[in-house]
């Protein structure tokens, strides 16, 4: 099943938050909106405003255009929610530390791929 906008958003919304160890009760508040639409954001059965988006995106010092930002066509479920941990872990990183991560992830992809 291919991930839509509003999965992806979601995704990355809970990525973040989770990374910043706030609850959706925290984001919630600081924008103003329900716990249940929160939850709703991340789960991707509502797609946000602008306006709301923008909100959350101050909240969890994230720039508005990394919720959107290469939206792919992904296989699982499970795989979107890994590519959002992912560059949320990659975006703390030093440049030094993320091309060591770079190259480790690159050898796992070689090594795979000689294993067949």
């Amino acid at each position: 099943m291919a991930y839509d906008l509003k999965h992806t958003i979601g995704l990355r919304v809970r990525a973040r938050r989770l990374a910043l160890n706030l609850t959706q009760e925290q984001v919630a508040e600081a924008i103003d909106r329900t716990v249940e639409t929160v939850s709703n954001i991340e789960r991707g059965k509502a797609f946000p405003s602008l306006d709301t988006l923008e909100q959350i995106s101050r909240v969890l010092n994230l720039p508005l255009d990394a919720l959107f930002g290469s939206v792919d066509m992904v296989a699982s479920p499970r795989r979107a929610e890994l590519r959002a941990r992912l560059l949320v872990v990659a975006d703390a990183l030093t440049d030094i530390d993320l091309e060591i991560a770079l190259r480790q992830m690159e050898a796992l992809a070689q090594g795979r791929e000689r294993r067949g």
